[in-house]
């Protein structure tokens, strides 16, 4: 999907060809979770992204992963107000929060994204995703996880408390 994000950005791949690559990869992640069984015992992970981000299929994906490693996963998607995302991690109290940011521009609606979180709540929040696959990525109340690979993720995952 970077790749042909690259492409469209660069006029290789036209805006309707980028569309129809999302949605087929959006696709084959909804028939890989259909497949996926078990309740998910595990620690809860709760994924989200900040206000304006409309880039999901790496939450999706992760989501795929983190159910098949065994852990329960709230995927938010998209365009979820923070006050909501906020009263959702007060209501299902998920052990860790996981914030994906693609696109550069959406970087300071998710630095204030991770603020409002740390000021209602002391769970860990990990900051990932292409936007942050950089050298020298920008604070966050938070860890910034640019450059982990997807199977590294549950093993961090797993060094974690439960909360509950």
């Amino acid at each position: 999907m970077s790749k042909i994000g690259e492409d469209w950005e660069n006029g290789k791949l036209s805006i309707a060809t980028e569309h129809v690559a999302s949605n087929v990869a959006q696709t084959l992640v909804k028939i890989i979770m259909e497949q996926v069984s078990g309740s998910g015992k595990k620690k809860k992970i709760m994924i989200c992204v900040p206000v304006g981000e409309e880039h999901h299929i790496g939450c999706d994906v992760l989501e795929t992963y983190l159910t098949i490693k065994g852990f329960k996963v709230y995927n938010m998607g998209t365009s979820i107000p923070t006050e909501s995302i906020i009263e959702f991690l007060n209501m299902k109290k998920p052990d860790v929060v996981l914030i994906s940011i693609t696109i550069q521009d959406n970087v300071s609606a998710g630095q204030r994204l991770a603020k409002k979180i740390r000021e209602k709540s002391k769970i860990p929040i990990f900051i990932g995703g292409y936007a942050m696959q950089i050298d020298n990525p920008p604070k966050f109340e938070g860890n910034v996880i640019g450059e982990t690979s997807l199977e590294e993720i549950p093993k961090m995952l797993r060094k974690i408390p439960l909360t509950s």
